[in-house]
């Protein structure tokens, strides 16, 4: 799964940004305070992973903006999009959260990308795991991203 979200953040165009936003662990996470890639990072026992990162918004660019080039960029790395529908922060930004399917030897991965943009910042919600292990965790990750503080 690490793998699958390394591959994704080295996909995004984005530059490195400020650690603002903050969102609650879910039931059956754990913290991971080890990565300073992310602002933050947890995971389950089954693999399933919730990470958050701000970016600086360079290019200065709006919500349909980033939403539209992380899109193009995970579709051409073999993502398979699956919905899009907007979200919003506990803090009231607004946001799209993006979802897609990938193989990956031989198993079906979820992968959630929920983008939040500030004039200042991107804020990204990644989640994403083995599809056989992530169904079951779908409420827990909603009520985690919709807990986030933009800032």
């Amino acid at each position: 799964m690490k793998r699958l979200i390394l591959s994704v953040l080295a996909l995004a165009t984005l530059s490195t940004g400020c650690a603002t936003a903050q969102l609650d662990t879910p039931s059956g996470f754990a913290a991971h305070d080890d990565d300073p890639t992310y602002d933050f990072r947890a995971s389950d026992g089954e693999g399933v992973v919730l990470a958050v990162r701000t970016e600086k918004n360079n290019p200065q660019g709006d919500l349909d903006y980033w939403s539209a080039a992380l899109d193009v960029q995970l579709r051409k790395a073999g993502y398979e999009a699956q919905s899009a529908h907007e979200v919003t922060s506990a803090d009231g930004h607004g946001g799209k959260q993006l979802r897609y399917v990938i193989d990956v030897d031989g198993r079906e991965l979820v992968f959630w990308l929920s983008v939040f943009v500030t004039k200042r910042e991107v804020v990204l919600v990644e989640a994403g795991g083995d599809a056989e292990f992530f169904g079951d965790k779908v409420s827990d990750v909603d009520a985690a991203i919709a807990s986030l503080r933009v800032g």
